[in-house]
């Protein structure tokens, strides 16, 4: 049995991570089918948008099985989580949490504008909704935040 990897992605890889966001979900799930969300979808997996962000400093991680991107996370402003992807197939095996784990240790805390698809997952690693749901681009998110409780213990 082949087992889940965990690293940094490389250029090279934002083909693979361009599949593994189209494989999370349907369009339909992911935008209100609006031009104006297909558009903004189609620009953040952009695979040239991904190798913008692989040479970029900012904290990511893939997961890959069999060497195939499977899960992908991505921050922007240092602690704002801007993209967390695991392929349906893979889904409800802990990658997400995993990926989060790992890029998340040393933050004390974490933001996300969560899809509605995901609130549930996000609640379930300890995020708290921390504004009002907005429509953005055709997408309504949820602005949650999370506290890194082992550093509050630390201080």
């Amino acid at each position: 049995m082949n087992t889940i990897t965990y690293r940094l992605p490389q250029i090279g890889n934002e083909h693979q991570i361009s599949g593994c966001m189209w494989a999370s979900a349907a369009l339909w799930e992911l935008t209100d089918g609006t031009p104006e969300s297909v558009a903004e979808w189609l620009q953040i997996c952009n695979p040239e948008e991904l190798r913008d962000r692989i040479l970029s400093d900012e904290k990511m991680l893939v997961a890959t099985w069999n060497e195939i991107v499977v899960g992908f996370i991505a921050f922007k402003r240092g602690n704002h989580l801007s993209l967390l992807f695991v392929r349906r197939e893979f889904s409800g095996q802990g990658i997400g949490r995993e990926l989060f784990t790992r890029c998340s240790y040393d933050l004390n805390e974490v933001t996300v504008n969560a899809a509605e698809e995901a609130v549930g997952f996000y609640q379930k690693v300890g995020f708290r909704q921390s504004g009002d749901r907005f429509f953005s681009h055709g997408i309504w998110g949820t602005p949650m935040k999370w506290i890194n409780l082992s550093h509050e213990v630390m201080e």
